[in-house]
């Protein structure tokens, strides 16, 4: 929840800065070395969607301009958590997830390689 998906070429400044971490059989965390913010999450996984990245909004100097398509899990979050707008949104609940990603109710999407 939360994060942008983008379909441009990504070119990372200070590249030695950036910390990765496959934390699951289907993807990878990365963060600042210097500061710790979390700076993207990218599916490695073999499927439609490997090698897309999702990115915090507040990365942006301007957040403005970007439309939330998807919701995840929203049947976790809590009760004074909501975005506006959520009509024009896809919302999917844990079981929506594993539906379409069967690793994330696998052994696999627990372990850490």
């Amino acid at each position: 929840m939360g994060a942008a998906m983008i379909s441009v070429k990504l070119d990372w400044q200070g590249e030695g800065n950036i910390a990765r971490r496959q934390t699951s059989g289907w993807g990878e965390r990365a963060w600042c070395r210097e500061c710790g913010s979390g700076l993207f999450f990218r599916m490695t996984g073999e499927n439609d969607f490997a090698g897309n990245y999702d990115i915090p909004l507040g990365l942006f100097d301007d957040p403005n301009g970007f439309v939330i398509a998807h919701e995840i899990y929203i049947d976790h979050k809590p009760d004074s958590f909501a975005y506006a707008g959520s009509e024009n949104r896809k919302l999917l609940t844990r079981a929506d997830c594993v539906a379409q990603f069967p690793l994330l109710d696998s052994e696999q999407a627990r372990s850490k390689p």
